[in-house]
């Protein structure tokens, strides 16, 4: 970060759906300190496939959507669903009832006395979001935020390949590439939400406070936390 400081780690986890966590899994968590988790996910998929109950663990469902459930939406060119994405991540910005639910999430996490993790259905969309807010509130760049970002293609890799085939096999080219685009991030996805955000708010500290209502001291306990 500009000035030098590093984000502390085992700190903040970012995850996919905790759906299918295996016993290993939950003791790794354990281990690890995690005393809360935030599901951002919509609360009809919160419900259907709910988080396991992991003892000592404390759950909140924090539904960044702000619908109780989202419509499927078939998407016909590549260049569609990419808009669809650059949409999502400018939504974060703009739609207020999805700001409150990031505020809530944030709060969450500045108060958390311990390790907490976070995570939505494949830990790439909602999750990158409050991700790159929690990395920009530290002091990282826009530079910085976007590379940690794209980390998410490199970790999904094999499902992102194995998504783009099995579409290609039932529903030809168009249908994978579509798949992939929605399956993939890209820079300019996040990149849309924080171009919105400098247009809006001006930078982080004026979406955080302006945006999403949070006060000073929420953001100082954010920064204490996030930072070595």
């Amino acid at each position: 970060m500009p000035d030098g400081k590093k984000m502390a780690t085992g700190i903040v986890y970012r995850s996919a759906t905790l759906t299918w966590l295996s016993t290993a899994d939950k003791t790794a968590l354990k281990k690890a300190g995690v005393g809360e988790v935030i599901d951002l996910r919509t609360d009809y998929v919160a419900a259907h496939s709910p988080d396991p109950t992991i003892k000592g663990v404390e759950h909140h469902v924090v539904n960044i959507f702000a619908v109780t459930r989202t419509t499927s939406v078939r998407y016909r060119t590549v260049a569609a669903a990419q808009a669809h994405m650059r949409q999502m991540n400018v939504d974060f910005v703009d739609v207020a009832a999805q700001r409150r639910q990031i505020a809530r999430a944030l709060t969450l996490i500045a108060a958390a006395d311990g390790p907490i993790l976070f995570h939505c259905t494949e830990g790439k969309d909602r999750s990158g979001w409050i991700s790159a807010l929690l990395q920009l509130t530290a002091g990282a760049s826009r530079t910085e935020v976007t590379a940690e970002y794209l980390k998410s293609n490199e970790f999904r890799a094999e499902l992102i390949d194995a998504a783009y085939r099995a579409k290609l096999k039932s529903s030809g080219r168009t249908a994978a590439g579509v798949e992939r685009a929605l399956g993939r991030v890209q820079p300019d996805y996040l990149g849309a939400g924080l171009d919105e955000l400098k247009a809006r708010y001006g930078d982080i500290d004026g979406y955080l406070t302006q945006g999403l209502g949070l006060s000073t001291a929420t953001i100082q306990q954010l920064r204490d936390r996030l930072t070595a």
